[in-house]
């Protein structure tokens, strides 16, 4: 019998289960102990025991299953190298695809592009006039078939329109960096800003987001010498992607 003191039994009983999620006692894809083995080793009634459930559940650290129990929630992370996934590529693939091998995952995508007029915002990201047309391309990634990823992404009509590349998925050249080089805008540098949030309705539905877990809000902008050419907002799970910088120190 345990002795309970200070907080509620049941927030107790989601730290001990959850101290032996994150220290690798349950590992992923194993089985939580029953509710009536819970209710035998804490000495509580069943109620306590659905209550540190769902307190586990809320944090996106296990899944339930009617009928079989839950159990440790098994989230493979697709690795974002911040220093790497911008550079100039022989084999010119996107840089989701790269991210994707490096955890030994594959990638694919969904994609759909539209022109739009640009908004306050967008027209500020991209140093345009708001109102001036855009190509704006929507995207979902996926690794071995999980979704992973939400994308916008706006690139001004009047750098791309009439090229090969003004429909971002449909030419022979792919990525933004060999799509620009392509047709003599050479991209010099990126920029990302990163905040997290909790994730939007539709956000959840097309990321099968758990409850409780928080999202990336990335805000990446593409420039040549300092001129911005294309601009996105990147959405995705925080328990689905590791992120990783390096930077040499003088």
């Amino acid at each position: 019998m345990v002795e309970f003191s200070g907080r509620p039994a049941y927030l107790q009983i989601a730290d001990d289960l959850r101290d032996r999620i994150l220290s690798g006692d349950l590992a992923a894809g194993e089985q939580l102990p029953s509710e009536s083995d819970l209710m035998r080793d804490y000495d509580v009634s069943r109620t306590v025991p659905k209550m540190a459930i769902n307190v586990l559940r809320s944090e996106g650290l296990i899944t339930s299953h009617p009928g079989k129990g839950s159990f440790v929630r098994q989230a493979r992370q697709v690795r974002r190298l911040g220093n790497d996934r911008y550079r100039r590529r022989r084999d010119a693939s996107p840089p989701f695809a790269s991210d994707a091998k490096a955890a030994g995952q594959q990638a694919r995508w969904e994609h759909r592009s539209r022109e739009e007029r640009a908004s306050q915002v967008i027209a500020e990201r991209l140093a345009i006039e708001p109102g001036d047309s855009v190509m704006v391309t929507d995207y979902r990634f996926f690794a071995d078939d999980e979704p992973t990823q939400l994308s916008v992404s706006y690139e001004p009509l009047a750098i791309t329109r009439d090229t090969p590349i003004e429909l971002p998925e449909d030419g022979e050249v792919i990525g933004v960096i060999a799509r620009m080089d392509s047709i003599g805008h050479r991209v010099t540098e990126v920029s990302e800003r990163v905040t997290t949030r909790a994730p939007r309705p539709h956000e959840t539905e097309a990321l099968d987001i758990p409850t409780g877990v928080p999202v990336l809000c990335i805000v990446r902008t593409h420039y040549a010498d300092g001129a911005p050419l294309e601009t996105a907002d990147i959405i995705v799970p925080g328990d689905r992607y590791e992120v990783t910088w390096r930077t040499p120190v003088d």
